[in-house]
C-alpha cells in the first residue's frame, strides 16, 4: 500500500480555506510556506464549536 503525501492546496482545504484564498497564497508564496502557513492556521469551525461548549458549560 502507497501512502502520498497531501498537497499544499488540499492542506489550505483542510483548515477550511477556500480555492481563492489558496491561488492569492500560491501567486507569493513557495510550496514549503503554503504547507506552514495551513499547519501554522486553525480552523475556525472548530474553534467556534470549542468555544461554544466552554461557554454553554461554564453557564451551567
Amino acid at each position: 500500500m502507497r501512502i502520498r503525501k497531501i498537497t499544499s492546496k488540499e492542506a489550505w482545504k483542510l483548515m477550511g480555506f477556500d480555492e481563492e484564498d489558496y491561488e492569492k497564497a500560491k501567486e507569493v508564496c513557495c510550496e514549503t510556506s503554503l504547507y506552514h502557513q495551513a499547519g501554522n492556521s486553525i480552523v475556525v469551525n472548530v474553534m467556534y464549536y470549542l468555544l461554544k461548549e466552554i461557554i454553554i458549560s461554564s453557564v451551567l
